[in-house]
Order: C-alpha cells, then structure tokens, then sequence
C-alpha cells in the first residue's frame, strides 16, 4: 500500500505572508522552468502551492495576479512561438482517497463510470512539442506558458529518443518530455567541469539548461519521451479524423510504430486498466520501481484512455479534466540548519532563508530554503 503522502499546506497567516509565498512560488517556477537552481524542491513547492490555494480560496477578493494557481507550469514565462493546441499543466492528488475523490468527478462531468485508464510514470523532465512535416522534424518547442512556447530547435541533434525523420511521411507533433537519465546527468557533470564550468545541480535544471543552450562550446544528451500525438495544420485529413478518435494508448502505440522513444521499452511501462482500484495498483507498482529507474520520476499520470471521455471531460484552463498526476512523497534526508539569512524581495518583502549542510536529494544538492517554509522552522 502507498501511505498517505498528501504534503501538509504551508501556514499563510496574513497577506504579507501570502504575497511572500506568491513570490517565492513564482520564483521557483521560472527557476524550474527556465534550467536554473531552484530554490524548491518538488515537495517543498507543493506544500507552498497548497497553502497559496488554501489563501485564495478563503480570500478570493485579494488573490494577486502574479499567483501561480491557475497558471500552466506555476506561471512560467511565455514563449514566441504559438501553440497550436493549448499545451497544459496536470493537476496533482497525493493519496489513494484524493485519487477516488478525483475519480468520482470525472465519472460526474462524463456523465458514467470511466472504464479505461492509461497508467504511466510522470518523467522530471521539461515539456516539449515535436513538430513533423511530411516526416521530418522541423521544429522543437518548449511548453512555456501553456499557450506559447521558447524555439528550441538548436537542439534536435542532442536528443535521443526523437527521430529526426519519422517511418512514415507524416505531418504531426509529438508532445512529451525531454530528461537527462542517470548516465546522461553524470557525462554531463565531467563534460562540464572538463570545460572549466560548475556541475549541474540536477538532472532536471541540467536538461533543462542544456536545451537552451546555444553558445556552448560542447554538447551533452538528453533523451525523449513521448507522452502526446496530434494533427497540426497541414496534417492528412483522413489521420487527423483518426488521431481524434484513437484512444490515448493507441495513440501512442502509433507514435512509437512511428519511431518515437516513449516508455514502452522501460520497467515501468504505461498500460492501460479498467478501473480506479486497478489504477491505485499500478501507482503502487510504479512507485516500487522508482528507486531502480535510470531516469527520475516524481509521479505517476493517469489519463482517460478512451477519446470520447476526455471529450466529455474537457479541460480547465489550467490542467485537462481527464488526467490526473499522483505525486509520490519527496525522498528525504536529514542534514543541518547552519544559518538563517534575510532576503528582500523585489516587492521590498524581507524573507527568511535557511543555510543548510549540503545534502543530495535524488541528484539535487540542497543547501538553502526559502521564506514561508523557514518562517515554519522558525516558530
């Protein structure tokens, strides 16, 4: 059985503390999202989201327009280049009762029971689109903000897993996530370090940093996981009539019979169930594999498998209704509070920092937390 692993909400007594956590939260998604060190961890960050949410809903009259709630990827910045279908977030449960709970509201908006889920690992990694014309890959996109994302298309040839031309010559974009494995991450730490540069923190801010990366003068892997397939203007019609009607796992049996890397080929494969309590099942089966991974994981996704439910679902404008992440507990490590220092932000807020011993969590060295968490520490 997975324990209940729901992360208590942060404590946010007053405004003043809640625009401090809204900063700090908007600090560490672009922090995440753009490949630099974040100041959050993933636990940390949910803690801090739950708490904002818990704020606005008792306050909504004062909900700041910075808040990372309602946001695709907490609010990240936007890109240049527009999506062509809203690329979005996923919204979070953290426990088997929160899972039912969600279940129970997909079987109200579509009306049923929904009786095919796809179950899969949620890969720590950056959110990417895959642009194919007539087979050939021509553009790589990063999610930004949901409706626009970074061009990235300097990178295409360091990474494994997207074919530069598809088997067949079709026009379609593969969405999924771009991560550095285990082996990746440490390549790239002594190729960095041989050019005179400072380790990557993580496997995330590495892949993520590497993406965006175009005066380098070396290039690292990164490897592909497919999670998406959809029509783009210019796709066949009679494919673009069936990629709406496929179900998901179909959908990507075709991206993978295409010459797209997915998880198909890994330990923790995505397979598709006919229940909630079958899904509860692999959840707990992916997560006993987590440890072993050679690639990071930090959930595992449930999706309606069947197109007609996630049409019946629809989406919000933050997170599609008919997918869901359940997040598994942050792994955990003791170390020392050694100091705490004291920050202005940049609406002249003064936030507690925390100087930790270093300690590496799942690749991650953390030496410091941030504002409402400390605040916590400190009484």
């Amino acid at each position: 059985m997975i324990p209940s692993m729901t992360p208590p909400a942060a404590v946010i007594a007053d405004a003043t503390a809640y625009a401090r956590a809204v900063e700090d939260a908007a600090r560490a998604a672009a922090a995440y999202c753009a490949g630099g060190s974040s100041p959050l961890d993933d636990d940390a960050y949910d803690r801090l989201a739950r708490g904002i949410a818990a704020w606005e809903a008792a306050h909504p009259e004062e909900v700041l327009p910075d808040s990372p709630t309602g946001k695709v990827a907490g609010g990240a910045a936007e890109g240049d280049v527009p999506h062509t279908v809203p690329m979005l977030s996923l919204d979070n449960v953290f426990s088997p009762e929160e899972f039912t709970a969600w279940t129970a509201s997909l079987a109200r908006r579509v009306g049923r029971e929904v009786g095919r889920f796809a179950v899969g690992p949620k890969l720590d990694g950056l959110a990417v689109a895959a642009r194919y014309h007539e087979g050939r890959l021509t553009r790589l996109i990063t999610r930004g903000d949901g409706t626009a994302g970074e061009d990235v298309s300097h990178a295409i040839n360091t990474v494994e897993g997207l074919p530069g031309t598809l088997t067949e010559p079709v026009t379609v974009e593969v969405r999924g996530e771009i991560l550095m494995t285990t082996a990746q991450f440490e390549h790239a730490n002594e190729v960095r370090i041989r050019h005179g540069g400072q380790p990557f923190a993580n496997p995330r801010n590495a892949a993520a940093g590497t993406l965006r990366a175009k005066e380098r003068a070396y290039t690292v892997p990164m490897t592909f996981f497919g999670y998406g397939l959809l029509a783009l203007p210019g796709t066949d019609a009679a494919l673009a009539g069936r990629l709406e009607e496929l179900p998901y796992s179909e959908a990507m049996s075709t991206a993978a019979g295409l010459g797209v890397h997915t998880s198909a080929g890994t330990a923790v494969p995505e397979v598709v169930v006919e229940t909630a309590g079958q899904a509860v099942a692999r959840v707990q089966e992916i997560a006993a594999l987590r440890a072993e991974l050679p690639f990071g994981i930090d959930g595992i996704v449930v999706k309606a498998d069947l197109a007609a439910d996630r049409r019946a679902a629809g989406s919000g404008s933050r997170a599609p209704r008919w997918a869901i992440a359940y997040k598994l507990p942050a792994v955990e490590k003791i170390t020392r509070l050694l100091e705490v220092e004291w920050n202005v932000g940049r609406t002249g807020i003064i936030a507690p920092r925390a100087v930790l011993e270093p300690v590496v969590v799942e690749g991650s060295t953390i030496t410091s937390e941030f504002a409402v968490l400390v605040a916590d520490l400190l009484g």
